[in-house]
């Protein structure tokens, strides 16, 4: 069975718990959430076998929680994660507990502030601009009217020298898709000729006769230029197609597919129609997506970015972790609690006290600081591997006795 929060607490194994994010920053406010993390260690059979229940890190649904196996926690540090790297640095008044594993660890944590911290800092804090103002930020969703659609709205017909959606062809036309037959074309991926069961169109909108159906526009017009009729023969071509042929229309209200139909031989069909498969499937991990998003969000966060042109949060962390890369660079450290040095002015961008331009002109100033901080820095060039496997070996040694 893989790790979970519960077998890791009943088993002894976790090595510190600490509150992380904006708390631990100094900048929460009242509607933040509380953020933990943690340092567990695997199983003795995860690590000594091929680790087939080996679980690099646990996390509850909202990631509010998230504790990382000792092994992945040292595999990040080498890489000089950001959030890893806060984990050595808090503040006691944030830690929860300690082994004194992670106490010895503690005592090596400026040996991973090196040169190598630059690119990951600067490459966070980029990141972090793109999702403050993403063109698929899913804070605009609810904007899009983002709707649950069905394969019909990925199906297309050939139009002019260009395509045209099947429902837009349908309507022009006055016919209805639930009187339409589908049978894929051999050979052609995704390819289907379009029938129409006339019958059940004249007896759903009452249609006795041929002279019932001129007074009609659209599908009159559209019959009467599609099968070449006139006077002499549309009593004839009436009577023949007046029988309902029961075709199963294209698709249902709910489908995750298009649906064939039985066509007798010799029917003509009305037109040949492309289904846009892998765009349908593509909409419905976007909707899942959207779902677990309205499910899990922070709903004060999301109504204070309503009608704001950045995602207040996220361009608050961008400067965070700029200002924190300068320090580094400048020998101060990593400082995570921001209090008394510009937690302030943290603040005023979590509230959305400037505008998207203001801010991404101090974001270039500081950015040239950073870069000529580290141009400067006398910190070492990057962390010694062996060093780190040592580190790492040596808890294990003192907790399973290898």
């Amino acid at each position: 069975m893989k790790d979970t929060f519960e077998t890791i607490k009943n088993d002894n194994r976790l090595l510190y718990s600490y509150i992380r994010g904006s708390h631990c920053h100094g900048i929460n406010t009242p509607s933040s959430d509380i953020d933990k993390g943690g340092i567990f260690i695997a199983k003795k059979e995860d690590l000594i076998n091929l680790g087939f229940e080996y679980n690099g890190q646990v996390a509850n649904e909202t990631n509010d929680i998230v504790w990382y196996e000792l092994k992945k926690f040292m595999t990040l540090l080498i890489k000089s994660n950001p959030t890893i790297l806060e984990a050595l640095f808090v503040d006691d008044k944030y830690v929860e507990y300690e082994n004194p594993l992670i106490t010895y660890l503690k005592k090596h944590k400026e040996e991973f502030l090196t040169k190598k911290c630059f690119p990951s800092f600067f490459s966070y804090a980029k990141s972090q601009i793109e999702k403050a103002r993403g063109l698929n930020k899913m804070i605009n969703w609810d904007k899009e009217k983002m709707v649950r659609k069905t394969p019909f709205d990925f199906a297309y017909t050939f139009y002019v020298q260009g395509s045209t959606k099947i429902k837009h062809w349908l309507d022009n036309r006055g016919l209805n898709k639930d009187f339409c037959g589908l049978v894929h074309i051999p050979n052609m991926h995704d390819t289907y000729g379009v029938y129409y069961d006339w019958g059940a169109h004249f007896d759903k909108y009452g249609i006795k006769t041929i002279d019932d159906f001129k007074k009609r526009e659209l599908d009159y017009d559209f019959a009467l230029s599609f099968y070449g009729l006139d006077n002499n023969n549309e009593n004839e071509w009436f009577e023949k197609n007046k029988d309902i042929k029961h075709y199963r229309g294209m698709c249902l209200e709910n489908a995750t597919d298009m649906r064939g139909s039985s066509v007798s031989k010799g029917e003509k069909p009305l037109c040949w129609m492309v289904y846009n498969e892998s765009g349908f499937q593509a909409h419905c991990v976007k909707f899942k997506q959207y779902q677990d998003w309205i499910k899990h969000r922070n709903q004060t966060r999301y109504e204070s970015n309503l009608n704001k042109s950045y995602d207040a949060k996220n361009m608050c962390e961008c400067f965070r972790l700029m200002h924190c890369g300068i320090e580094i660079a400048s020998g101060k450290g990593y400082i995570v609690d921001r209090s008394g040095i510009d937690a302030e002015f943290l603040l005023d961008v979590k509230n959305h006290k400037f505008e998207y331009d203001e801010l991404m002109k101090k974001l270039n100033e500081d950015k040239d600081k950073m870069e000529e901080a580290m141009k400067s820095s006398t910190l070492k060039e990057d962390i010694d591997p062996m060093f780190v496997n040592k580190l790492y070996m040596d808890i294990l040694s003192e907790f399973y006795g290898f």
